[in-house]
């Protein structure tokens, strides 16, 4: 498990300013075993959600984070390096796990009061796509360079990116809520045309997971 905390702001700085829009329409891909539980969500945050309704979100007090899972199809095997693929699933993991440390005890296995946390971030096109890479831990500075890495030329995102999660309880494995959001660059409603809209994309799913949680929990302060 990786437990790093993640310079935010100097990486901002390093990628510029960058905003990611929800897309149009969204695309299951397969992480998700069930997807017949899920239903369009017309407000904010993601497009399709379940969440289980009698589910008492205040009792879990840790999270267990799983490795972060990054999903590609055969049409970006050739460009996209495979450091730039693990440096997108250790930088999600990062910005997840960053996030949630600030309102969870975070643990490395499942247990009693304990929410589990699994992610996959996907390359959508018109192929389909496979597991390709899962988060590692690493030392902050090599995760650092990592980033820098990814940060480089012009990613091969020239569709759009999903992001799949569910999230279960940590003794029982019932499942409590999911997601499925797809996402599209800032200036683009087609496109992401560099990393810093990858990174934007990322940034955004880490703070509307966490402010879910915040908001289920029954929380006053869900900025």
């Amino acid at each position: 498990m990786t437990r790093i905390a993640v310079a935010l702001l100097a990486l901002a700085l390093s990628f510029g300013c960058a905003a990611s829009k929800r897309a149009r329409n969204v695309q299951e891909k397969g992480f998700l075993s069930d997807y017949s539980m899920l239903e369009e969500n017309p407000g904010e945050g993601a497009q399709l959600r379940y969440l289980r309704k009698d589910a008492d979100w205040k009792q879990y007090d840790k999270m267990l984070l799983d490795p972060v899972q990054f999903w590609r199809g055969a049409d970006v095997e050739a460009k996209l390096t495979p450091e730039q693929s693990q440096g997108l699933a250790n930088y999600f993991h990062a910005a997840v796990y960053e996030r949630l440390s600030k309102d969870y005890q975070m643990v490395s296995i499942p247990g009693a009061k304990t929410l589990r946390v699994s992610v996959a971030f996907t390359r959508l096109g018109n192929r389909s796509v496979t597991l390709d890479t899962v988060s590692t831990y690493v030392p902050q500075m090599r995760l650092m360079s990592e980033l820098k890495s990814v940060a480089t030329g012009k990613p091969a995102f020239v569709g759009q990116a999903t992001m799949e999660a569910k999230i279960t309880d940590g003794a029982t494995g019932q499942i409590l809520g999911a997601a499925v959001d797809h996402r599209v660059g800032g200036k683009t409603i087609k496109n992401m045309d560099d990393w810093a809209d990858v990174k934007a994309a990322i940034d955004f799913w880490a703070e509307l997971l966490a402010k879910k949680l915040c908001t289920l929990r029954g929380d006053s302060d869900c900025a």
